[in-house]
């Protein structure tokens, strides 16, 4: 890290503690005004009496960001520029001392007692690696709880099989749709939205890969390094947050996130599958971005975005296609 791009705002720290946290949360922020006060508002209910501290990396904010996570009790790390969601956890872990670390996104809202429980559990299974809150809102369900992406999962993706055929068996298993959450479970891949991991999962596995900038990927990747290390992470249905979900996604063009989404799908696949795999992925890519350019000329995809948005977003990640992203 270049200490010289960051400010640390020391004012705004809480009074030093003789003792050490149990718990650290850690909060990636960029342009994260609409959420971060609801967010930062519900943490000392969610903790229950458990010891924590905050860290707040900003990824330089345009927007009232900074002001409102003035005099909140957090310590706050400001970048200049946005650094991305990886870089910004690693950078904001460093900094943290608790035997447990937090990952938060702004637009997530804890219920009481979710990280009290959430920290209680992984005291009561020392074995286990990580522990996750169960998500509410629309959707938040899916968007969660996922296995760890196959070549055939990562085309149902590329075409969509999930909106054209919702009730696909495969789509099921690959989103827990079956699964009973009346009581812990274990999840190949729950979402970073709210996660809850030990310290020395971050000392043993590393922090996250960079290369998934500025987002997405990132957290796919780093449960399946928990998963190669022999490490399991559960969702605690006991403990619940509100996720509104995509609110990154309100400041990123269309045409932005699509190629950076199928930029890091690339490389997530190049990391983990075999050379043959990765190939006929990218094959896969451009053969869905021509279905979807076809499907964008006739209203049907994206129709929220416009016709020209939506056929220039895959024109532009048929060309990095085909030309495999440059190799990187």
């Amino acid at each position: 890290m270049e200490a010289r791009r960051l400010k640390f705002d020391d004012d705004e720290q809480p009074a030093a503690d003789s003792v050490r946290p149990a718990l650290s949360i850690v909060i990636v922020t960029w342009n994260s005004g609409r959420w971060i006060d609801r967010c930062l508002r519900a943490i000392p209910a969610a903790c229950d009496g458990v010891a924590y501290e905050v860290v707040i990396y900003d990824n330089a904010s345009g927007d009232a960001t900074l002001q409102l996570v003035a005099d909140r009790g957090a310590r706050v790390m400001r970048a200049a520029s946005n650094d991305g969601f990886a870089a910004g956890t690693n950078r904001a872990v460093r900094e943290t001392s608790g035997r447990y670390v937090f990952l938060l996104n702004p637009d997530c809202e804890l219920a009481p007692h979710a990280l009290a429980s959430l920290v209680a559990f992984l005291d009561k299974h020392p074995s286990l690696a990580g522990a996750a809150p169960l998500l509410d809102g629309d959707g938040q369900r899916e968007f969660q709880l996922r296995r760890l992406p196959t070549l055939r999962s990562l085309i149902g993706e590329i075409f969509a099989f999930h909106k054209l055929f919702p009730k696909n068996a495969h789509t099921a298993h690959h989103r827990y749709r079956n699964l009973d959450l009346t009581e812990p479970r274990r999840i190949e891949q729950p979402a970073a939205a709210a996660l809850l991991l030990r310290r020395e999962v971050f000392d043993e596995v590393g922090p996250f890969d960079e290369q998934f900038a500025p987002a997405w990927f990132e957290d796919v990747d780093y449960c399946r390094r928990l998963a190669a290390s022999g490490k399991e992470v559960w969702v605690v249905p006991e403990a619940r947050a509100e996720h509104v979900g995509g609110a990154s996604l309100e400041h990123v063009p269309f045409e932005q996130f699509t190629a950076v989404w199928y930029r890091n799908m690339w490389r997530y696949a190049r990391k983990w599958f075999s050379p043959g795999k990765a190939e006929a992925l990218r094959w896969l890519i451009l053969g869905g971005m021509l279905m979807r350019i076809v499907a964008a000329a006739i209203g049907v995809a994206h129709p929220e975005v416009g016709r020209k948005r939506a056929m220039h977003a895959y024109a532009g990640v048929l060309k990095n296609a085909w030309t495999r992203w440059g190799a990187h």
